[in-house]
């Protein structure tokens, strides 16, 4: 199972992701989609992980991400969003071999995303990512974690 880039047809990977992330992104996703793309593991016909690589602003910032995109962008990062496995294919590591898959397809590319679930930062430090801004926020707060390639010599 190798990574296979949907390219702007975002609709089937859509379909796997919780209604509220339905939402967000499918009514905007014309305004992004030539800006993004999305990369999913497929079983048979079934996608069974997926998630969207932004190459510059996701839609729907909070003020604490719209405070801190403008330098990831600046600075060549791309935004990961929506990184989600279907339920009926978890426990099979797929979220990390997701984001491994694409740190080895694009082995010069740094990333950045947020998280508001801090039980995430554990997953997303197990994965090469590092923890570099908190919101001020104590409601709602936001993690934002960058992942770097090491510079080989």
């Amino acid at each position: 199972m190798g990574l296979i880039n949907l390219g702007h047809d975002g609709h089937r990977f859509f379909n796997i992701l919780p209604d509220d992330w339905q939402d967000v992104i499918e009514s905007v996703w014309d305004d992004y989609k030539d800006n993004a793309s999305i990369y999913v593991f497929k079983e048979a016909l079934d996608i069974t992980a997926g998630g969207i690589v932004f190459r510059a602003a996701p839609p729907n910032m909070t003020d604490f991400e719209v405070e801190e995109w403008q330098k990831y962008v600046d600075a060549n990062f791309h935004y990961i969003g929506f990184l989600f496995v279907d339920p009926k294919y978890r426990g099979q590591s797929l979220g990390s071999k997701w984001l491994s898959d694409l740190k080895v397809q694009f082995p010069d590319q740094s990333y950045w995303l947020t998280i508001e679930e801090e039980g995430l930062r554990t997953f997303y430090e197990k994965n090469g990512f590092r923890c570099v801004s908190k919101s001020k926020d104590e409601d709602n707060p936001e993690w934002i974690l960058i992942y770097q390639p090491e510079k080989s010599n």
